[in-house]
């Protein structure tokens, strides 16, 4: 594999760069690697400081012409324009890299507005995830801490990332809280998080907290040891490698919690969904459950969200199903029983600018 010593040298300053000037997450510099390695398969790894007009805009049709999503596209060269800025501005560049080339990366104006239109995203119903769930069998630990796993994102919408590294301690059961504390719980932009147990289906939340206890009471967990452990693989000489037992370790990353989802719903006959799709579930039952501002801002703050408007815009998308039922009753006496009111507009308009 051909290698170029000297943008090697550059991306592992940049790298250094995002994490410690810029506090970029891990997962961002990854995204970032993507990005430029991109722009080195398309060079062939030449020297970073031969960027030039001709080449911004051949890279963008060779993105083109890859029939990538425009989302995709638009990460890459933004993601491309900022470490050439970077770039310009350190020695032996300089001279070497101009601001105006790099302006040649831009996008056209519909092409920005397709990668920024939200996508539409499958996302199970309240009653497919209460199917999935009474499915699940109970009979060992593992199956137990399975179970409450899927009841865990039902009730919450905590994202997986976050629901790895819960421990014990952070499910209250008595108050039905859960603590996301970001130095403990690996939670986004390293937000606490305080979110309680939603009334949504009693059997599901019962699941869940029978599991906390059975934890504590059985098996003897201290409250720094982890909500849902990982799983203990031994070695069997006739099977491999084969799950015996819970361990008293974190998972190493979500993996194992997404296949637990789909296994789940395989099971009840349904299709896959992801575990961060449950956060559009819950935004639909807050559509039905909410009456007032003050409600819909309340659900809103139970995933995380300052402001109403972000769980609206990132997971507020209606099916078309529901939004042909909605404008179809419109005007009539079965849409007039609660309207909406200038003053309840004016109100929630007020308190999520």
């Amino acid at each position: 594999m051909k290698i170029n010593s000297k943008n090697e040298r550059v991306k592992r300053r940049y790298r250094k760069f995002l994490k410690e000037a810029d506090g970029k997450s891990d997962q961002t510099i990854r995204q970032v690697d993507r990005a430029i390695a991109r722009y080195e398969d398309f060079t062939g790894k030449v020297d970073f400081a031969t960027f030039d007009q001709r080449k911004a805009i051949q890279f963008k049709n060779q993105l083109a012409e890859q029939d990538l999503a425009k989302a995709t596209i638009l990460s890459t060269v933004n993601a491309l324009k900022r470490f050439l800025c970077w770039l310009s501005l350190e020695t032996g560049y300089k001279s070497r890299i101009k601001k105006n080339n790099i302006e040649y990366l831009n996008l056209a104006e519909k092409d920005v507005r397709a990668a920024r239109s939200p996508a539409e995203r499958p996302f199970p119903s309240l009653e497919q995830v209460r199917k999935a769930i009474s499915k699940m069998p109970g009979a060992t630990p593992i199956e137990l801490r399975d179970r409450a796993i899927v009841a865990m994102l039902a009730l919450t919408g905590v994202r997986d990332g976050a629901l790895i590294t819960l421990k014990s301690k952070h499910l209250d059961m008595a108050r039905g809280k859960v603590l996301q504390n970001p130095n403990e719980v690996a939670t986004k932009r390293s937000k606490r998080i305080d979110t309680f147990l939603l009334n949504i289906a009693p059997e599901v939340k019962d699941m869940l907290l029978d599991w906390k206890r059975y934890q504590v009471e059985e098996l003897m967990f201290a409250p720094n040891d982890p909500l849902f452990p990982a799983t203990l693989v031994e070695n069997d000489r006739e099977h491999g490698f084969v799950a015996k037992d819970l361990s008293r370790h974190h998972w190493a990353n979500a993996g194992p919690v997404r296949k637990i989802v789909q296994k789940a719903f395989e099971a009840a006959g349904l299709p896959y969904y992801q575990p961060h799709s449950f956060r559009n579930m819950l935004t639909q039952v807050g559509y039905e459950l909410c009456k007032t501002p003050e409600e819909l801002k309340i659900w809103s703050q139970n995933f995380g969200h300052d402001e109403v408007l972000t769980t609206l815009t990132s997971y507020g998308s209606i099916d078309q199903i529901r939004q042909a039922e909605v404008i179809g009753q419109l005007g009539t006496e079965k849409a007039m029983d609660a309207p909406l009111t200038k003053k309840d507009l004016l109100e929630f308009l007020s308190q999520n600018k």
